[in-house]
């Protein structure tokens, strides 16, 4: 009947693991800068495979070398896939604990292979701790993406991975000796060891789909943020305007339109330089967010005008939310690179009638109109 050499079996996880990892480090010159974790998530896998390609040599080299150098790069592989999730979440990083914990690891499957010789405790410690690192590594991805697919689908490749360490760990105590060698051929070592590398290479691809997931992320809020301010571009703004246009059709929710402008924005550009500008424009949105809720709506409606949106708000409310915006600018001193500026504000609440969305712009803006015609820094309704 035929068998695999386990010897053989481990060394083709090995290539796998390399090719998976140089993959993953080619790419991630590919994807932008702000998708962080990818040269963990590529190093990962090559790490990985210098441990198994490194168990390969036993016979060649002292079996405690073998053993202990193969293990030590299993543990710091498993973790930083873990690490590669932190940096890509912004989490802080958790390699002090996890460099204890593998350094304890290998002291003591270092005592139970020269001073207490026992291959079912070392597997019972080793497999426990790879187990620990999986499931942390689970648990993290469901707290930060269980909404997205790469997410869930790698955090369930985890799950099953460590439910196999963990009966690993478990079946050494009835199904092996103390003085069992780890390529001992037997059909539980060879399924342990054919299921982990699996696992291993569904993981590696988990953290592709992971990083590609963020890219589809980060070329959708291009697509519908400003990318100097943040704020909403003036398509993304308008198609929210026109969603809360057909609710109120459909269900007779009111809502409310805003059109800031700042004043004299002109004259900042002129007399301090477009970078100053800059800033003031920055400041300005991040301020508006601050007195926004977060079915608001903020949108660059273009150059220094934007748009707001403020669902199921009648007209005095959405003038008191106006005039404590317009307040808070009034009131923000400014600085050497941020001159101060005011704000004139339009605004209008949709009426019975209004089938468009031009018809509410235009009136709000006729409104900002006459804000400014009456001495700017102030809220119009109309």
């Amino acid at each position: 009947m035929f068998q695999l050499d386990l010897r053989s079996l481990t060394i083709m996880a090995g290539l796998i693991g390399i090719v998976m990892g140089l993959v993953l480090l080619g790419l991630r010159r590919n994807y932008p800068a702000s998708i962080r974790g990818m040269r963990l998530w590529g190093t990962a896998p090559l790490v990985c495979a210098a441990s198994t390609l490194f168990y390969g040599l036993d016979g060649l080299l002292p079996a405690p070398l073998v053993t202990l150098i193969g293990n030590g790069l299993l543990l710091v592989g498993v973790t930083l896939f873990l690490w590669g999730s932190e940096r890509l979440h912004g989490l802080p990083s958790s390699w002090r604990r996890w460099a204890a914990v593998i350094a304890a690891t290998l002291l003591v499957l270092a005592f139970f292979m020269h001073v207490y010789p026992d291959y079912r405790i070392r597997v019972l410690v080793f497999s426990g701790t790879l187990a620990a690192v999986v499931v942390e590594h689970a648990r993290l991805l469901g707290r930060h993406g269980n909404k997205r697919f790469a997410h869930r689908f790698t955090a369930m490749v985890l799950w099953g991975q460590a439910a196999v360490l963990i009966c690993r760990a478990l079946s050494t105590l009835w199904l092996d000796l103390a003085d069992t060698q780890r390529f001992a051929q037997s059909p539980i070592q060879t399924l342990y060891i054919a299921t982990f590398s699996f696992s291993a290479l569904l993981v590696s691809i988990g953290v592709l789909l992971m990083a590609g997931e963020r890219v589809r992320e980060e070329f959708e809020y291009m697509a519908t943020h400003d990318s100097l301010t943040g704020a909403y571009t003036r398509r993304a703004v308008l198609a929210a305007c026109a969603d809360d246009l057909a609710r109120w059709e459909r269900y007779g929710n009111p809502f409310s339109l805003l059109i800031l402008d700042l004043d004299h924005f002109k004259r900042i550009n002129d007399e301090h330089g477009h970078l100053a500008g800059d800033h003031v424009l920055a400041h300005f949105v991040q301020l508006i967010q601050s007195h926004l809720r977060s079915a608001d709506r903020l949108g660059r409606y273009g150059g220094e005008e934007f748009l707001v949106i403020l669902p199921e708000t009648d007209t005095d409310a959405a003038k008191a939310a106006a005039e404590r915006m317009r307040a808070a600018l009034h009131a923000t001193p400014g600085s050497a690179d941020r001159p101060h500026c005011t704000v004139s504000i339009g605004l209008t609440t949709v009426r019975h009638g209004d089938r468009t969305i031009d018809a509410l712009i235009a009136r709000a803006d006729a409104a900002l109109y006459e804000a400014r015609a009456q001495g700017r820094n102030r809220v119009q309704v109309g």
